[in-house]
């Protein structure tokens, strides 16, 4: 059995991911849960959740390049929602 470093760089980096987004998604359930009424929380915790997905694609599936496309994508989704609600919360 051979050891690379690559298997190890993307667990690493699908743990920090995940670990970061199902925090943050259930910082804003709590969030959503408040008596405080709080604008978009539901669109941040789908945001959150998409970073949660990408780490979680890291972790389980094997280094390949769609594994890594997708999480790409959920992280790019991401920030692509949370610019939209910024937009909207600016205006």
């Amino acid at each position: 059995m051979e050891f690379h470093y690559y298997y190890v760089i993307q667990d690493i980096i699908g743990v920090l991911m995940a670990f970061i987004g199902i925090r943050m998604f259930m910082l804003s359930i709590q969030m959503i849960l408040s008596k405080k009424k709080f604008k978009n929380a539901v669109s941040l915790s789908i945001s959150y959740a998409l970073i949660a997905a990408s780490g979680i694609n890291l972790l389980f599936y094997n280094f390949e390049l769609k594994t890594w496309t997708r999480s790409i994508a959920f992280i790019i989704l991401s920030l692509v929602i949370i610019k939209v609600v910024s937009i909207k919360n600016n205006q």
